[in-house]
């Protein structure tokens, strides 16, 4: 089958996990072929921080409370911002795609914009992959990525057919510290445990390979 994988990574770690996944695909006798992202404007943690502070007391409220939490995932506006013209514009012509990016707040600003306005999307098989600063803390790096790549793709009505996100441990902002020692106390594994190259990881890139070749068979 013909897969497009698609990814913004503005560091290196998301790219490192596309590749790992086409590795993969290839392995098992498939295409993969890519597109990546790339955002219109340069970019700095900074920046984002100030187009997304309004939400941050929500997400930390949504840490706590289950209920907030689904009135945050189902509520919030997600940040989208133009990105530079694309090699596939239309996907239609792919068995399957692969959309991956870095988590911010949410969805990073150009996935969210990727997977808006790209063409021939809509009843399309998409798997979506993902990196995260710390150890994968369920409510706050996967779920708040997971739900939130889910309600994007439901909007443009594509059908979601798996994830994968793993660590890697790295944080422009300075928060790499009390990642180390969030893994510590919840997973008492050091958050390298979750990178790319580790058993965690292997894993879960196999099982989003089964989850999406599975039902495209």
């Amino acid at each position: 089958m013909r897969v497009l994988i698609s990814y913004f990574s503005r560091t290196g770690h998301t790219e490192g996990l596309a590749k790992a996944i086409a590795d993969e695909l290839a392995s098992r006798g498939h295409e993969p072929e890519w597109e990546v992202i790339r955002p219109a404007v340069r970019y700095s943690w900074f920046r984002e921080l100030v187009l997304d502070w309004p939400r941050y007391p929500s997400i930390g409220l949504s840490l706590v409370s289950a209920s907030w939490r689904r009135r945050h995932l189902d509520t919030y506006h997600q940040i989208e911002e133009e990105i530079q013209a694309l090699d596939h514009p239309d996907v239609s012509g792919f068995d399957l795609v692969c959309i991956g990016g870095p988590k911010w707040a949410q969805l990073s600003y150009p996935v969210a914009r990727y997977c808006a306005t790209v063409q021939g999307i809509r009843g399309k098989r998409v798997g979506s992959f993902f990196t995260f600063g710390g150890p994968p803390l369920k409510t706050f790096e996967i779920e708040l990525y997971e739900k939130s790549m889910a309600r994007m793709l439901a909007r443009v009505g594509a059908a979601h057919a798996g994830n994968v996100g793993i660590s890697s441990a790295y944080h422009e902002a300075g928060l790499l510290p009390l990642f180390r020692l969030a893994s510590l106390l919840v997973f008492r594994r050091p958050v390298t445990s979750f990178t790319l190259g580790s058993e965690y990881a292997q894993k879960g890139i196999r099982k989003f390979c089964d989850d999406l070749i599975g039902g495209g068979v």
